[in-house]
């Protein structure tokens, strides 16, 4: 009984996620005529294109990266995204007394040096597409922090969206609950109130390998 429970918490892999979110967004019956995908991680691109076939909508892609306090490389305190908006883990920032000054310093040097070179190398130099008047559906295989959604969402209201979705099997529950304040909806399969990590919830989960994320950003672009 009790590992048919947890097994019940689980996706078998990518595809079976993706057919259980897909049940959630198609329940709601929204209008999709002028909608646009947005993987959110490189990792979340085949996710992404799979789904963007289900709905008949392009996929484009958010490149972000994250910014890590100055003595300790694993630390995220923020998140830039390549439209430079920011958003910050403001407790994390107080309690280890960095100035703001090194954040909006760290985001810079992190746009020219990382987001400019994926953009060139996965998205051929190319800028995001337009989200002007657009119903965006924000991707990911799973959400953990909720940093790179929260600046994702603030990069679709900047550009125009008309409406934001973030749509993922799986979200920290107390994470969805702040997302969902700023957005239209958090559509999801599981929100555990305790979470662990993304791979966690899935049974199989391969890593995408770059030439991989290269073909479909390379497909999917042609669409747009």
């Amino acid at each position: 009984m009790g590992t048919t429970k947890i097994d019940n918490l689980k996706f078998e892999n990518r595809d079976d996620a993706l057919g259980r979110l897909m049940d959630e967004i198609l329940i709601r019956h929204l209008d999709t005529k002028n909608s646009i995908i947005l993987a959110t991680s490189l990792a979340g691109v085949g996710f992404g294109e799979k789904m963007s076939k289900r709905m008949n909508i392009p996929l484009d892609f958010l490149f972000t990266m994250p910014i890590y306090a100055p003595l300790n490389s694993e630390c995220e305190i923020a998140i830039v995204s390549e439209n430079m908006d920011i958003i910050m883990n403001e407790a994390l920032i107080d309690s280890f007394d960095i100035t703001l000054d090194y954040v909006y310093g760290e985001a810079k040097r992190t746009y020219e040096e990382d987001i400019l070179a994926d953009i060139y190398k996965f998205r051929k130099g190319s800028m995001i597409s337009s989200l002007n008047d657009k119903d965006v559906f924000i991707v990911d295989q799973g959400v953990e922090t909720g940093l790179t959604m929260n600046v994702a969402i603030q990069t679709c209201i900047s550009k125009g969206a008309r409406s934001v979705y973030v749509a993922t099997p799986v979200i920290a529950k107390n994470v969805a609950s702040c997302l969902s304040e700023i957005c239209d909806e958090v559509i999801s399969v599981f929100k555990p109130d305790h979470f662990v990590s993304t791979a966690h919830y899935y049974k199989s989960l391969p890593a995408m390998d770059e030439e991989e994320v290269e073909e479909i950003l390379d497909r999917s672009l042609k669409k747009i």
